[in-house]
């Protein structure tokens, strides 16, 4: 199986609120702003399978991220850490 093309562009928050609203299957405005722990490690999965980048997130770290805006902030840093050619 070949993985899908990363896409070229910084996730937003737009596209990290698409994401969650698929989990559970609800509408893109029924997305709480804060984040739970399931939510959360499903948003992850979801982004590494769409931009073929693995998160290395220690508890800290992960524990840091309650909303979305701090998920889509960790998000970006991933995509930047891996265009500059280090790992997150």
């Amino acid at each position: 199986m070949t993985a899908s093309p990363r896409p070229a562009a910084l996730p937003d928050r737009a596209e990290v609120l698409t994401m969650l609203a698929a989990f559970g299957q609800r509408a893109v405005d029924a997305v709480p702003e804060d984040l739970g722990s399931l939510e959360l490690t499903w948003l992850v999965a979801e982004f590494e399978q769409r931009y073929g980048l693995q998160l290395d997130l220690d508890d800290d770290r992960f524990g840091a991220v309650r909303t979305v805006d701090d998920a889509t902030e960790l998000l970006r840093e991933a995509v930047l850490a891996d265009h500059a050619g280090a790992r997150p």
